[in-house]
C-alpha cells in the first residue's frame, strides 16, 4: 500500500506541486460565500422549506464553478482584475455606477458578518460589545501587518472549522435518502408555485454565487501572481472549492431541516437557529453550529471588505495589494478599515437586528448576478483580450442560461413581492 502511494506521488509529483502552488483563490472565495450571511440565509430558508431550500444544488454548484473558473482564467490571461477591465472597456461612469450598487450590497453583507460574530459571542456567553471591538481591531491589524502568503494560510486554516457543520448535520439524525431526493432530485414537501419559496431560493443562490465573489477571485489571483502555466491546476482548484463550498452549505441545511423544519420551528437568523436546535439535537450540535457560525463570520469579515477594497482600487486606479505596506496602499487599506468600522458601529447598537435583512440582502446579491455574468461573458469571449483562451461551447451556454433563468426568476419574484403573493 505504501509502495503504491509512493509511486503515485512520484508519478504526479509535478502536478501536485503546481496544484498546491495555486491552492487558495478557488477554495477561499467559494467557502467564504458561506459567511455569516450565508449561514443565516441557509438557516432561515431551511427552517421554512427544509431540504427544498437547496433544490437544484447541482446546477447551482456548476454555476459557481464555471463562473469562478471564467474569472480565474480572465485574471491569469490578462493579469487584470474584473474592476480594471470594466473601467478600461466601459469607462469611469459605468464603473462608478456599478461600484455604488456593489458597495451597498457588500456593506449589507458586512452587517450580516458582524452580526454573525455578535451572535456567536452571545452563544458562547462572552460579552459581545467588547468582544466585537477586540476582534475587529485585531483583524484590521493582522490584515495590515501580514503579507499575502501569511494571510492565505490563516484563511485556509479557518476553512477547517466548517467541518463543524458536517458533524452537526450528522447529530441531527437526518433521513439521508429523503435529504438527497429533496435537494438533488425533486422536492415533494414544498409548493414550487409559491413566490415566497422562490424569493428564498434566489436569496440562497445569492449567498452561494455572490457578486463580490466574482470580483474577489479575479483580484486575489492577481495578488497571488499566477501565470499561464497554472491555468489547468487553478481550474481544478476552483472546481474543488465550489464542490466543497456547496457540500458545507448542504450540511448546514441538513442540520436545520432535521431539527427545526420537521418540527415546524421557523427562525430569523443563525443565532436563533443554534438556540432552537439545542433541545432537539443536544448541546454538542448547538456548540458545533456556533463554532461554524463564528468561523464563517470571521472569514466573511475579512474577505468581503477586501473584495470591496480590491474593486475600489482597480476601478479608480489605486494601489491595491496585500503585499503592499500601509503607506503605499493606504487607500486600499483605508477602504478595508472603513467598511469594518462602519458595520461595527451600527452593530454596537443593542436593539439593531440586522439578521432580519438576511433574505433581502442576499436576494439583492442574486439580482446582481446577471449584470456580473454579462461582463464575464463579454470579456471571456473577446479574442482581443483572451486570445486562444476564450470561452466556448458549454461554458458560454451555461453562463448565458444561468443569467436568463436568474433574471426571469428575479423579475417574477419581485412582482410577486409587490403584489403580496
Amino acid at each position: 500500500m505504501i509502495t503504491k502511494i509512493g509511486n503515485f506521488l512520484r508519478k504526479y509529483r509535478h502536478k501536485l506541486i503546481i496544484f498546491f502552488a495555486v491552492l487558495g483563490p478557488g477554495f477561499i472565495t467559494a467557502v467564504s460565500d458561506n459567511d455569516a450571511g450565508g449561514v443565516a440565509t441557509y438557516s432561515v430558508a431551511a427552517s421554512l422549506y427544509g431540504m427544498a431550500s437547496l433544490f437544484l444544488i447541482i446546477p447551482q454548484t456548476m454555476l459557481l464553478a464555471i463562473t469562478q473558473e471564467i474569472g480565474a482564467r480572465i485574471a491569469i490571461v490578462t493579469h487584470k482584475g474584473l474592476g480594471d477591465l470594466i473601467r478600461e472597456r466601459f469607462g469611469v461612469f459605468i464603473s462608478l455606477l456599478l461600484f455604488f450598487f456593489y458597495f451597498i450590497t457588500n456593506q449589507g453583507v458586512m452587517l450580516q458578518n458582524v452580526s454573525g460574530l455578535k451572535a456567536s459571542l452571545q452563544l458562547f456567553n462572552i460579552p459581545w460589545q467588547i468582544g466585537l471591538i477586540i476582534i475587529c481591531i485585531t483583524l484590521i491589524m493582522i490584515v495590515i501587518k501580514f503579507n499575502y502568503k501569511n494571510l492565505q494560510k490563516i484563511f485556509l486554516f479557518m476553512i477547517l472549522f466548517y467541518l463543524a457543520y458536517v458533524v452537526s448535520a450528522w447529530l441531527a439524525k437526518p433521513n439521508w435518502s429523503e435529504a438527497i431526493n429533496e435537494s438533488f432530485i425533486f422536492p415533494k414537501k414544498t409548493n414550487l408555485f409559491d413566490f415566497k419559496y422562490w424569493f428564498s431560493r434566489i436569496a440562497v443562490l445569492g449567498t452561494t454565487v455572490t457578486a463580490w465573489g466574482q470580483f474577489f477571485v479575479h483580484s486575489y489571483i492577481i495578488d497571488k501572481k499566477l501565470s499561464i502555466e497554472h491555468l489547468k491546476a487553478e481550474k481544478i482548484e476552483v472546481y474543488l472549492g465550489s464542490i466543497v463550498s456547496n457540500f458545507f452549505a448542504w450540511t448546514m441545511v441538513v442540520a436545520v431541516s432535521y431539527t427545526l423544519f420537521i418540527n415546524k420551528i421557523p427562525v430569523t437568523d443563525g443565532f436563533t437557529a443554534a438556540l432552537a436546535m439545542r433541545p432537539l439535537a443536544g448541546e454538542l450540535a448547538t456548540l458545533l453550529f456556533s463554532i461554524g457560525l463564528f468561523s464563517a463570520s470571521l472569514l466573511g469579515l475579512a474577505i468581503v471588505p477586501l473584495a470591496t477594497a480590491y474593486v475600489f482600487s482597480e476601478m479608480f486606479g489605486f494601489e491595491g495589494s496585500l503585499d503592499s505596506d500601509f503607506k503605499k496602499g493606504r487607500l486600499f487599506y483605508l477602504f478595508f478599515i472603513v467598511q469594518i468600522i462602519l458595520a461595527l458601529i451600527i452593530t454596537l447598537f443593542p436593539q439593531t437586528s440586522l439578521f432580519k435583512l438576511t433574505l433581502y440582502a442576499d436576494f439583492l446579491n442574486g439580482a446582481m448576478l446577471p449584470v456580473i455574468f454579462y461582463f464575464l461573458i463579454k470579456f471571456s469571449e473577446d479574442e482581443e483580450i483572451m486570445g486562444k483562451y476564450v470561452s466556448r461551447g458549454f461554458t458560454s451556454f451555461f453562463v448565458r442560461l444561468g443569467a436568463v433563468v436568474i433574471t426571469i426568476a428575479v423579475v417574477i419574484t419581485f412582482i410577486g413581492k409587490i403584489l403580496g403573493i
